[in-house]
């Protein structure tokens, strides 16, 4: 009798042996779909030794997680963008649970958490790795170390990532099942050029006899899969290339090759010497898509050293979440100065989407 994981390496070495064209593409989206449904099977496999949880209260307005593999400087460059005191050393697996920190950026408090060096088969618990991931796939922001002189580092991280249904930078795939109780498997997809038959054997593999497939964008094999998995989350990330007062001056144009990285979610920075750090907490801040709402009492001048802290799109209705409730309660109107205002002054509902730096007056009852 093999072992989960004895089977996902044989179909593993399958996949990697077959041509891939439009004649295999069935058999290979077939060998996918299983894979996918192990390497479930293992997640939910308990690891050997138990031990203690990495579990921790999100707090702040946003959370980012710092992954890298040992001793790229993780500790280091926490230490430098907030008050925390996560211990430094010149040896690996310093860090052996999470260390959290918080990070003030115009007006905002971002959580950034520290958690063990990941190291290859993480995804399948080598070195704590599902608790680490774990913490990962609950970030709002993830922040891939790398050290300069080795960026084959974050393939590897990319790998383990992947395999553990963390899709980076990446929007969900454009897909709509509804379950029916009989009919068997109706698709309808005016832009999806993978054969229905295809995705009829995808959908058995998961338990799926009845339903109606909806595919409203072009999708490779892979994203159709990730979909009737149903355990991936999307993550924005950006890859941060450290020491780079190591390295060469300028640095070689491999690096940036290897890194395979478009530019705007690259940065280079020496943790050790704190270069680039301020580069890197506007690209965190972008990232994380957080505008800042001002409050204005009625006849008194702007509130801008405490902002209200909320995520790109959204409206009044999640600003009024933020103010304490017997003050959101109370209030009868409110009135807009700033960017997304159409006029000084106007006088918005619930609905309005509200942009970075907005004034707001809230009249009360």
């Amino acid at each position: 009798m093999f072992t989960i994981e004895e089977k996902i390496k044989f179909i593993q070495q399958e996949i990697k042996r077959i041509p891939y064209h439009k004649g295999t593409e069935h058999h290979i989206g077939k060998l996918k779909a299983k894979l996918a449904r192990l390497r479930q099977e293992l997640e939910k496999k308990p690891t050997r030794g138990g031990g203690e949880g990495f579990a921790l209260r999100k707090s702040g307005d946003a959370t980012c997680v710092l992954v890298g593999f040992p001793s790229v400087g993780k500790s280091t460059l926490l230490n430098k963008l907030t008050s925390a005191t996560s211990r430094v050393a010149p040896y690996e697996f310093t860090t052996l649970t999470v260390v959290p920190g918080m990070m003030g950026y115009k007006g905002a408090k971002i959580q950034i958490l520290d958690v063990p060096g990941l190291i290859s088969g993480a995804a399948s618990g080598k070195g704590r790795g599902k608790q680490i991931l774990s913490v990962a796939r609950n970030a709002d922001l993830l922040l891939l170390m790398v050290e300069v002189t080795k960026p084959k580092q974050l393939k590897k991280i990319l790998k383990e990532l992947y395999q553990a249904g963390i899709r980076i930078n990446q929007t969900p795939p454009k897909i709509t099942i509804n379950k029916k109780q009989k009919g068997g498997i109706k698709i309808i997809s005016p832009l999806s050029q993978i054969p229905a038959k295809t995705i009829k054997e995808i959908a058995k593999e998961f338990g799926l006899v009845n339903a109606e497939i909806i595919i409203k964008e072009r999708l490779s094999l892979d994203q159709l899969i990730d979909v009737f998995a149903g355990n991936r989350v999307y993550l924005p990330a950006l890859v941060l290339l450290n020491k780079i007062d190591l390295a060469k001056t300028p640095l070689p144009t491999s690096i940036i090759q290897i890194i395979e990285v478009p530019k705007k979610d690259l940065v280079f920075i020496s943790a050790e010497r704190e270069l680039g750090l301020e580069k890197l907490k506007e690209k965190i801040w972008k990232k994380l898509k957080l505008i800042r709402v001002y409050l204005q009492p009625k006849e008194e001048k702007p509130d801008f050293k405490k902002p209200l802290i909320l995520k790109r799109g959204q409206t009044l209705a999640d600003a009024l979440k933020k103010i304490p409730p017997h003050v959101s309660c109370g209030v009868k109107s409110a009135f807009l100065w700033g960017p997304s205002a159409s006029y000084p002054g106007q006088q918005i509902g619930l609905s309005h989407q509200l942009s970075d730096q907005d004034i707001l007056t809230l009249l009360t009852k």
